[in-house]
């Protein structure tokens, strides 16, 4: 998932990409990006929360549609956010909008395979 820090770097604002390390740190450690099943649970929860049409677009080839802040903040839970906040510094109206354009990509790089994972 290291690729996905050098596309985001070419798509965030300076400001946003002072940060942009910081959210894929956190997405990776707090969603469980990084551990052994993390992305299947991730990949669930966001299904569950009404956004299938849009995990389905990540998972698979084409363009991503993209997500909300708003979407983000719905589907994750206080816990979730409350645990980036910690790791980034950020507060919560900074933070949703870089997860928000960060989350996609990630899923995307974590899903090379082209499917839902187990």
């Amino acid at each position: 998932m290291s690729g996905i820090l050098s596309f985001l770097t070419g798509q965030l604002t300076s400001v946003e990409q002072d940060n942009a390390e910081g959210v894929h740190n956190a997405l990776q450690d707090v969603l469980g990006l990084n551990q052994t099943g993390g992305i299947a649970g991730l990949l669930t929860q966001l299904t569950g929360g009404g956004l299938g049409q849009h995990v389905q677009s990540w998972i698979g080839n084409g363009d991503n549609l993209p997500i909300t802040a708003e979407q983000v903040q719905q589907v994750l839970s206080n816990d979730q956010v409350q645990a980036m906040v910690q790791r980034t510094g950020l507060p919560v109206d900074a933070l949703l909008p870089l997860v928000a354009k960060v989350l996609p990509h990630a899923v995307d790089q974590a899903t090379l395979g082209r499917s839902m994972p187990a």
